[in-house]
């Protein structure tokens, strides 16, 4: 039978079997401008699907077919002798090396098979959790609700948790919080809940710890809704914004509404709406809807072993002869060959074999072959990331099977990832892109397509599951200590594959691991391997050892602070007097760039040769530490010292300047984030300066606030940092801490999973076809608390990303393949829809970085007049991101230009790498024709305006009212007050004042310090809040429209009600737009046009005229001529 029958045969099989016809799926696919088909089988009782693509259909399909067929062998259920042309030696082989060498049987169950199997596979009816989050989805789309989390929680907030708790706790008579307390109590079931609260001070933290504790309770029926009086901020009534509407404009409104079929609300001489007795403007026609996404069986990621005519990598077949031909012995014959005839370098040969793993190379390819999941756990410097794979890839090339080898090594962080990649490469006497390569966010080198090795981030790796792991023999995840949310995601799927795929092999690596946790999650079946490093002696100093070898005395804080934790820099005790007073004298909030300088300068006399590496929690006090630097009398001397930050945002040739040897007459100093804890070895550090500090991602469901708070390290952190002093050499590490803080310090880090928001977690389930989110994140090592699973899902359910199945739409599948939030995601579709696409991507890219416009002093954050003079005459910090000039630099004209300005010229960089990759996603992934992604210097003054609209939709209710100088009241939730940014351009000069166009703000994050600011802020109109922003708006007396409760307009109600008509055209917009991207801005003209007019700044009202007292006109004529000269320099490269 000829390979070409291959689908006939599998159609006659399933048929005499009574299994049910197989589903064939094809899809155009677009890759390095060259069309491809991918085709996906799938047959009814089986998880596994079929995988096949070429050039043209025909032949997709028949490769699936046979994919699916070696499928069907691999499990038994079909003798290869019987499949047409079907190659078995790539599954026979690993049914030696992994069974029969042990005599180990592996039963399999065809229960798949019984009852009547010719009908299609049906969606089965929903849990009761997916029930519970449908029905909270509904109850939000009926609300009105100001406080749409309250909403979705029952109505309790950090106001009425913690007496509630309480209550709770007295009626089961159970002790009330903060006790440690065990007790034993037999024929019950016991619930384990979790909860975590952070907050500017300890009654903050406790109220959001109660918090999100109470919800659970509610969500597990444990607790009822609140049934009392919500509490309501006292606000001061705020003036009334004027808003007139143009007859003509407001007769194309309402006539553009009533054609598309939506009713505005309509009022009566009878209704006379009050302050008490409002009426709703709001409307709840709906004129498109997502449909159903088709009924899909929930299941585990695809997987096979490398078999012939597959590129593991590329997720293809091979179409290039003659590997596309040639048989796995072959292959394997091939690989060994060139194996042999490789000329290696001895003296890495030497290195290697000085390394401790060495030694245990046979119990690791022993423990490997025998178990499907393996636990090393290995000391720094014992050479666990470069030599374990190797010996699996070595001992399958030199045995002749070198075909049937394929590995992904996931690491935490590109810089890992490229830097092994190139070691491993350099070891092996190769160039990347022969037996091993690499892939991260924006930059992959692939290696050959059989026995080879790929380093790769987890997050990368997250996304290949989406088309299978067919052609990968063993899995290595790296550093699984990092616990970040990619990896534990990643530790659930590789667990459930392992229940179904019992050939592939996991191995979990790491240097400072609980192994009886990663045991348990395995259910014990996980043996451990651990190994001894290989590290010089490092000594180690304490914040006070540091000030009393240095004899340092700090100066005085300017003022005192109040700490509201306890300062353990206070020393008691048999110590010196000044010693006490210059501990006293350094906040423990604060990084001490005096001590820093001081050690650097202790360093630089006594004259000892190496390298420092300077540990700090994130960019800013990267950019900060640097600045100093560079303007010291000692440290700017570009002869004697190179400062080099390293951080995850930089491109990988900024990342890899820091292995670079400089001479014995230089000293490099890194400022480093915790990037250079594990997994790279910068080889001349001899000395590690610690802040002990780590900027983690925080969030709070209550307020709606996500941001990055600089926390302690653990322990673990800072062996790992003092351990980079020892790897080649004896080394110093000097821990900016008192050693009462280090005994105070967690061991390990809290999981990411429990302190950041589901959302995007929830979208990759759903993308991978996991089935339930909360089933799936229940298996997690450390579960998420309850509240944010069900959050998560009735968020992105409210927003049109899960249909009423809670299965992906047309939009969630755009948004689960966009590296960025959901919020953003759905309005990056609008705007192409709109015709701002790159606009709003620029705006996506801009910010997912720390801000381009870098202080030119410690203690001056305001923007200068040149770095505001980017927001041009409008007061919008996100205007000044998208005309920083973010795109390619790297003449020596625009390095100039970026210093005298002060912009950070890496931020740009890399703003500009994210923004191609959103395009690339978009047009090659979801459908979007790349004509709609204009240069935005072509720009015009209403795409920004619709700019400034989109915004609203993207951060609402992250809005703000305005009330002089620095002064706003947040809007929505909390109305309470905070403070705009010191680095907006709303931000006065000292002693300076102005007034506002507009008193309304949109803002992209809240920040809690000491006290609660706003950053990144664009003034708005009422009108545009009306169209994207509330939650809440009713009449309130003649001409009086009210807002979330809070904000009121005078404005002709009819006319409100109108414009207020255009939410449902809008949101039939975006279902239009992802249901056919490929036609989009034909049918949207008219609305389209209406949105910009109605977006126009023309729509500002204030107390008075705007006093622009910041921009000249020869400001603005400098900026246009620095942006002129920026691109010309770009468009000459």
């Amino acid at each position: 039978m000829d390979l070409k029958d291959i689908k006939g045969f599998l159609y006659g099989w399933l048929g005499k079997q009574k299994i049910g016809a197989p589903q064939y799926t094809i899809n155009a696919v677009t890759r390095g401008g060259t069309q491809r088909f991918k085709c996906e089988l799938r047959v009814p009782g089986h998880n596994y699907v079929g995988l096949g693509n070429s050039l043209n259909k025909k032949d997709a399909g028949t490769n699936a077919a046979l994919d699916f067929c070696n499928y069907l062998v691999r499990q038994g259920l079909l003798k290869s002798s019987d499949v047409p042309a079907l190659e078995v030696h790539s599954w026979l082989f690993l049914s030696y090396v992994f069974s029969s060498s042990l005599g180990i049987e592996v039963s399999c169950e065809l229960s798949c098979f019984q009852g009547d199997g010719s009908a299609g596979w049906k969606r089965a009816p929903p849990s009761a959790h997916d029930q519970y989050v449908t029905q909270k989805a509904e109850e939000i789309a009926q609300s009105e609700s100001v406080d749409l989390k309250a909403e979705i929680h029952g109505g309790w907030t950090m106001d009425n948790s913690k007496k509630a708790l309480n209550e709770f706790l007295q009626k089961l008579r159970l002790p009330p919080i903060g006790y440690n307390t065990v007790i034993e109590q037999k024929n019950y079931v016991v619930v384990e809940i979790f909860g975590r609260g952070q907050g500017s001070s300890k009654k903050v933290a406790e109220a959001g710890c109660s918090t999100t504790i109470v919800r659970q309770l509610f969500h597990l029926r444990m607790l009822s809704e609140f049934k009392g009086e919500r509490k309501k901020s006292a606000v001061t009534m705020l003036p009334e914004i004027p808003i007139l509407i143009p007859p003509s404009l407001a007769e194309r409104v309402k006539k553009h509404v009533l054609n598309s079929g939506v009713t505005p609300v309509s009022f009566t001489e009878e209704d006379n709406p009050t302050q008490e007795r409002p009426k709703s403007l709001l409307t709840n026609c709906k004129l498109d809807q997502f449909p159903d996404s088709e009924a899909t069986p929930p299941g585990n990621i695809s997987w096979a072993p490398p078999m012939q005519n597959w590129n593991a990598w590329r997720a293809s077949n091979i179409d290039e002869p003659p590997l596309a031909f040639m048989s796995l012995p072959e292959i394997s014959a091939k690989l060994r060959g060139l194996e042999e005839s490789k000329a290696v370098n001895a003296s890495m040969a030497t290195c290697r074999e000085k390394l401790p793993v060495l030694q245990f190379r046979d119990e690791i390819l022993n423990t490997v072959r025998a178990n499907p999941v393996t636990l090393i756990k290995g000391e720094t410097g014992c050479g666990k990331s470069t030599q374990v794979v190797q010996y699996l890839q070595d001992s399958f090339i030199w045995s002749g099977h070198g075909a049937e080898f394929n590995a992904f090594v996931s690491q935490p962080r590109r810089i890992s990832a490229i830097s092994l990649a190139e070691r491993v490469a350099s070891e092996r006497g190769e160039e990347l892109g022969e037996s091993v390569g690499y892939g991260v966010r924006f930059d992959s080198i692939s290696p050959r397509p059989y026995g080879a090795v790929m380093f790769c981030t987890v997050g990368v790796l997250l996304r290949k599951m989406e088309s299978g792991l067919r052609g990968i023999s063993h899995i290595i995840i790296d550093e699984i200590h990092e616990r970040d949310v990619n990896t534990d995601f990643i530790l659930i799927v590789l667990r459930e594959m392992l229940r179904e795929y019992t050939d592939l092999r996991v191995i979990l690596m790491s240097a400072t691991i609980d192994t009886k946790m990663f045991v348990k999650f395995f259910n014990g079946i996980c043996p451990v391997i651990e190994m001894k490093g290989r590290t010089f002696p490092v000594q180690h100093f304490f914040l006070e050892d540091i000030l009393r070898m240095l004899k340092y005395m700090p100066p005085p804080p300017e003022k005192k602070r109040k700490e509201d934790d306890k300062n353990l820099n206070i020393l008691t005790g048999d110590v010196s007097p000044e010693l006490k007073i210059a501990m006293a004298n350094l906040s423990e909030k604060e990084i001490p760039l005096g001590v820093i300088e001081a050690i650097l300068t202790d360093i630089a006399t006594r004259g000892e040769a190496g390298s420092v590496l300077v540990f700090l929690p994130g960019w800013n006090e990267i950019m900060l530490v640097m600045n100093f630097l560079n303007n010291h009398s000692e440290f700017s001397n570009q002869s004697k010292y190179v400062i080099l930050p390293l951080h995850s945002q930089l491109t990988g040739a900024e990342q890899r300047k820091v292995f670079d040897h400089y001479g014995d007459r230089m000293r490099k100093i890194i400022l480093s984030t915790n990037i250079a804890e594990t997994s790279i070895t910068i080889d001349d550090v001899v000395f590690v300066i610690d802040s002990c500090k780590v900027k983690e991602r925080m969030y709070t469901s209550n307020n709606n606030m996500v941001h990055f708070a600089t926390v302690w390290a653990s322990r673990t952190n800072l062996a790992q940092r003092r351990g980079r002093a020892g790897r080649v050499r004896p080394g110093f590490a000097f821990h900016l801490c008192s050693k009462a803080r280090f005994d105070a310090l967690e061991q390990h880090r809290t999981a990411e999973i429990l302190r950041t928001p589901l959302h995007e977690v929830a979208l990759t389930i759903k993308l991978l076809r996991l089935g339930s989110v909360g089933d799936f994140l229940e298996k997690a090592l450390e579960a998420p608390p309850y509240d944010m699973i069900v959050e998560s899902e009735a968020m992105l359910q409210s927003i049109g990303a899960l249909d009423r199945h809670l299965e992906l739409t047309s939009l969630g599948q755009i948004l689960a393949r966009l590296p960025i939030e959901p919020m953003i995601g759905r309005t990056i579709v609008m705007g192409v829809a709109l015709g701002i696409g790159s606009l709003m991507c620029d705006i996506a890219a801009a910010s997912s970085f720390s801000s381009p416009f870098v202080p030119r002093e410690r203690s001056h954050t305001r923007l200068n007049s040149s770095q505001r003079a980017y927001a041009g005459d409008r007061w919008s910090d996100h205007i000044a991101l998208v005309g920083d000039g973010s795109s390619e630099v790297g003449s020596h004209a625009e390095v100039s230009l970026c210093n005298c300005v002060s912009l950070s010229q890496t931020i740009l960089k890399m703003t500009v790498g994210a923004k191609r990759q959103l395009i690339d996603v978009l047009t090659n992934q979801c459908g979007f024709e790349g004509e709609l992604f204009t240069d935005w210097m072509s720009a015009s003054e209403s795409d920004y305006d619709l700019l400034l609209s989109l915004l609203i939709a993207a951060y609402y209710p992250n809005i703000c009212y305005y009330r002089g100088k620095r002064k706003v009241l947040v809007y929505t939730l909390e109305q309470a007050s905070a403070l705009v940014s010191k680095s907006s351009v709303l931000t006065p000069f000292q002693g300076d004042n102005f007034e506002l166009p507009s008193p309304l703000i949109v803002f992209s994050e809240k920040l809690r310090t000491r006290v609660i600011s706003c950053k990144q802020l664009s003034v708005i109109s009422g009108v545009q809040l009306l169209l994207f922003g509330c939650r809440k708006i009713e009449c309130v007396g003649k001409d009086l429209i009210r807002m979330d409760d809070m904000i009121t307009l005078k404005m002709d109600v009819s006319v409100a009600a109108s414009i207020v008509a255009l939410r449902p055209c809008i949101e039939a917009m975006l279902v239009r737009s992802c249901l056919n991207p490929e036609s989009l801005m034909a049918a949207n003209r008219e609305l389209c046009s209406l949105l910009r007019e109605l977006s126009s700044r023309r729509f500002y009202a204030s107390g008075g005229p705007m006093k622009d007292d910041l921009l000249t006109d020869a400001a603005l004529v400098v900026i246009k001529s620095f942006l002129f000269l920026f691109f010309l320099c770009h468009f000459e490269m």
